[in-house]
């Protein structure tokens, strides 16, 4: 290419990079005339029809720059960025190996090639491209982003974490890294680092239905039902349909005392979503309908998963919760019969059992459906063995095991409790105590136990006679207890405390 060619290619340049392409592109067509097996000519032409999003002549003339530069990987790489964005994928990967072969090291190809790769969903060979990216370009913007993104797909958002940081070091204002990592805050519990983000992204986008959502989640999570409530409507007046939305506000109005517009919004998420279990529950719960079956297990998960968090500060400061000190106190004139008690707290929750019953534990067992929970009550210490499982499930896994049973306030989310105290008799040990919280449903009513519109079950105390009977246990104690305050008001319950017989 003479000096005066070069100089009107640089010019053409400049006027392509400028986005002036109805300029650029005739120039860059006189100059192909002039020189119609220049690759670097052939090259910027195809790259300007990209920019102008005319992908089939782009192709024309990128094919044509390859055929006269065959070893230039940079050709190869953006013909294979004009070929994805045609879809054909598979001729698109090609040339970004190619390129890889010709150059080394190429970032922006790894980049490429881990961008196509995870478009197919082959996540494992798209990290492994963006991670060698990012060691040869370690202030690749966009290349942390895709990484943080697949590592997202694979359920690693502490590594997806630490690569949406980066991106907002480099990038303060960057909006995708803002946002999802607002919602990887979130998946991990880190819900105090998770609002400011998501704030900002709808201070920037007022409509962003996820980060609303999340922001309600967070506000659900931290018990600030009013809160909640306004994030969780604001993405319903924007889409009626977001079935989460209706299934959170629901829960929300639930706790606010406000069971009739809890009613409609949990009928409109069961509508959007038939198989909703817990929606279904809450339903018959609030239309005075009980079920045998006890709460579905899915319901007492969700249900336990989102209030972990806040759950201890909660039912202490707020619902007055004294069951675990009343079934201490109940068994406190048993505890000098035996030196030892390996002991299961059934249904353990959070834990709070764990402090009042750890210095008589040999062995301390818990075991719950709610991972977030177990979780909380990990972080306590006092426990040897802790088991993410329905109590059912697991007690019939167990013959002989214990010497003592607890279930502090878990019996509100059976119906018929038959089933469990046939397996809580078949896991004690000869002569082991079995320890338990009811709510109270009146003798006079007709059924054994009642669902009543907190989704909790009561029973009769006639019914925990039967059952006793039924089941070899022997009465030591009962005593009846305010178990919490729910709306304002006592909840009534009974402390039973049994003894397995022979």
């Amino acid at each position: 290419m003479d000096d005066s060619l070069k100089q009107q290619f640089e010019a053409a340049l400049a006027l392509q990079q400028q986005n002036k392409l109805e300029a650029a592109i005739p120039l860059l067509h006189s100059l192909l005339i002039q020189s119609p097996r220049d690759g670097d000519i052939l090259h910027a032409l195809g790259m300007a029809y990209a920019q102008n999003h005319d992908f089939e002549k782009a192709r024309s003339y990128l094919e044509q720059a390859i055929q006269a530069a065959p070893k230039v990987a940079e050709f190869h790489n953006n013909i294979a960025n004009v070929y994805k964005g045609m879809g054909q994928l598979s001729l698109a990967q090609r040339h970004y190996q190619e390129a890889l072969r010709l150059k080394t090291p190429y970032p922006q190809a790894h980049n490429n090639l881990g961008a196509l790769l995870y478009k197919l969903g082959k996540y494992d060979e798209a990290i492994n491209h963006f991670q060698k990216a990012v060691r040869m370009a370690p202030f690749a913007v966009d290349t942390h982003y895709n990484l943080a993104n697949a590592y997202i797909q694979q359920d690693r958002f502490l590594d997806a974490k630490a690569h949406y940081e980066e991106v907002l070091k480099l990038r303060p204002e960057h909006l995708g890294a803002l946002h999802n990592l607002g919602i990887t805050l979130c998946v991990l519990k880190q819900f105090a680092q998770a609002a400011p983000l998501l704030e900002q992204v709808i201070s920037r986008e007022p409509h962003n239905i996820d980060a609303l959502y999340h922001l309600g989640v967070i506000a659900s999570a931290l018990n600030n039902g009013e809160e909640a409530k306004t994030y969780f409507s604001k993405v319903l007046e924007l889409n009626p349909n977001h079935a989460n939305s209706q299934h959170n506000l629901a829960t929300v109005y639930l706790q606010l005392g406000e069971p009739a517009l809890a009613l409609s919004h949990f009928q409109a998420a069961f509508a959007l979503e038939p198989n909703n279990q817990t929606a279904a529950h809450m339903i018959a719960a609030l239309q005075g309908k009980t079920s045998p079956e006890g709460a579905p297990l899915p319901f007492t998960r969700a249900l336990f998963d989102q209030y972990a968090y806040s759950y201890d500060q909660h039912v202490k400061n707020q619902l007055n919760y004294q069951v675990p000190t009343l079934l201490r106190q109940a068994m406190a004139p048993f505890i000098n019969q035996r030196q030892s008690w390996d002991t299961l707290d059934l249904g353990c929750g959070s834990g709070l059992c764990a402090p009042l019953f750890a210095d008589l534990a040999t062995r301390l067992t818990g075991v719950d459906l709610s991972p977030n929970m177990l979780e909380v009550a990990k972080q306590r210490g006092a426990y040897n063995a802790l088991y993410c499982e329905d109590a059912l499930s697991f007690l019939q896994t167990q013959k002989a095991s214990f010497d003592l049973i607890i279930a502090a306030d878990v019996f509100v989310y059976f119906g018929s409790l038959s089933a469990v105290f046939n397996a809580c008799q078949r896991a004690l040990k000869e002569s082991g105590y079995f320890c338990f919280s009811i709510e109270t449903l009146e003798d006079d009513n007709k059924e054994d136990y009642q669902l009543r519109h907190t989704g909790r079950y009561a029973h009769r105390r006639s019914y925990i006679q039967q059952l006793l009977a039924q089941y070899h246990f022997k009465q030591l104690d009962e005593q009846s207890a305010t178990l919490r305050t729910q709306e304002g008001e006592a909840v009534i319950g009974h402390i039973f405390v049994l003894q397995k017989i022979a």
